[in-house]
């Protein structure tokens, strides 16, 4: 077990570290130069979200990328939505998901929930790609706070 955490957090480090940082700071600056690098879009969507919803989604489409995130939280836990969102992006977790019925209800609900499926494809995670994209996004936290823990920064440990 402990072989396989250490294997994950070098991996999450790895795929974090590359990510090029924009000078001042700013999610929709990051998302646009990973866009550019990727050679594909990514839209930044905002969502009004009902209680037990998730706070953030990752959809692919043929097109382009979609990040939908709640609105109705603070600037900086949007931040980190988006932050875990492009963990999934850069991890690979877009690839070949299903999208459930809570999501596209979510999303759309004034669309039945199959054709919003159909054409947004790919969304729900194992909770081993939420552990990873989690870890990527508190990775490149960490590197926004110049290399120090945050926790640790915050409470003086």
């Amino acid at each position: 077990m402990l072989g396989r955490r250490s294997a994950l957090w070098r991996r999450c480090e790895r795929i974090a570290s590359t990510v090029d940082l924009p000078d001042p700071f700013d999610v929709h600056a990051l998302f646009g130069g990973i866009a550019e690098q990727r050679g594909r879009p990514i839209e930044l969507i905002p969502l009004q979200t009902r209680p037990g919803a998730p706070c953030g989604v990752l959809a692919a489409t043929d097109r382009a990328d979609y990040v939908f995130y709640t609105r109705d939280t603070s600037p900086l836990h949007q931040q980190h939505i988006l932050l875990h969102e492009l963990g999934h992006l850069l991890c690979g977790h877009a690839e070949g998901q299903e999208l459930s019925d809570k999501v596209a209800a979510m999303l759309t609900p004034n669309l039945p929930v199959e054709l919003v499926r159909r054409v947004l494809g790919r969304t729900t995670y194992l909770w081993e790609h939420e552990q990873e994209a989690e870890l990527v996004a508190s990775l490149i936290v960490r590197r926004l706070a110049g290399g120090a823990d945050p926790l640790r920064s915050a409470f003086g440990s």
